[in-house]
């Protein structure tokens, strides 16, 4: 009995069935992973037959369990023992689940960024303030970091060893102190450092160096309350509020720890030199 003699299936009819387009089909083809029954020599039109539609709709759902296509062709094709294809099939159920699990890790962090956002930008509307801000005297530990994603892993340790430092010199701290940042022009680094107010009679410690900040004539702060987490979302927000003002950040950030009631030990306020921002270039 030749091809003729039993039912047959264009390319098109297949691609309908199987519920796959004729470019897929082509390029299962091309793989070797379904092949036509027949191709008419003269016209190059492929014809399979009826059974192949199984064949596809099984490659399909393997594909959609993440098997490559080579992986495809092996389990098709009986090359695979049960045995393996059990342990293949467990592999890849732990695969999506690590998937599942890290996907909704992102999932809850864009959520607590979302939420992070709009706070910011509520506090931001609801304190923002343009006042001078004040020359400050600091014991402080400096680092650098290559961009603002080091700056929250690398500014709490940072404090903690200037905490030990002033406490080995008889100084103990007892706010939540300065933080400050510096963004390189040339874009190179972000000069950061954390420090804790002053005066005349500090005697000096380890490994600790005292700067003198100057005051600042034009310069704007936000207050904000919150997860240590949500810092870098709150400078974010007041630099857009700022836009909005006509106006710009530049030079040194401050953060400082504000001496709150006990039931807001998390108040800190956010303080930048402000200046007019550049007019575009015109077209």
């Amino acid at each position: 009995m030749g091809w003729t003699d039993v039912a047959m299936l264009s390319i098109g009819d297949l691609a309908r069935h199987a519920r796959v387009s004729v470019r897929m089909l082509r390029h299962y083809d091309a793989e070797g992973l379904v092949r036509p029954q027949h191709v008419d020599p003269s016209t190059g039109y492929r014809w399979y037959s009826a059974s192949q539609v199984g064949r596809v709709n099984a490659l399909v759902a393997l594909k959609e369990l993440g098997f490559t296509l080579a992986q495809c062709r092996a389990i098709l094709d009986e090359e695979v023992p049960a045995e393996r294809l059990h342990r293949m099939l467990r592999t890849r159920h732990a695969e999506l689940e690590q998937r599942i699990e890290t996907d909704t890790r992102r999932l809850q962090e864009v959520g607590r960024r979302l939420r992070s956002i709009e706070r910011g930008l509520t506090m931001t509307n609801d304190t923002l303030e343009f006042k001078p801000l004040p020359a400050l005297r600091l014991a402080q530990i400096a680092a650098q970091v290559n961009d603002t994603t080091e700056i929250g892993h690398a500014i709490a340790p940072l404090f903690e060893t200037l905490k030990d430092r002033l406490a080995a010199a008889g100084v103990a701290v007892e706010s939540g102190g300065v933080r400050t940042y510096y963004g390189r022009p040339d874009g190179s680094k972000i000069d950061i450092a954390a420090a804790v107010p002053i005066g005349e009679e500090f005697g000096g410690a380890e490994g600790v160096e005292v700067v003198d900040l100057p005051a600042e004539a034009r310069g704007a702060a936000v207050i904000h309350r919150g997860p240590a987490a949500e810092i870098a979302d709150a400078w974010s927000t007041f630099d857009v509020a700022l836009e909005e003002h006509g106006l710009t950040s530049h030079g040194l950030h401050r953060q400082v720890h504000l001496d709150g009631p006990p039931n807001d030990p998390r108040a800190v306020e956010l303080q930048c030199p402000v200046r007019e921002h550049p007019c575009p270039a015109p077209d």
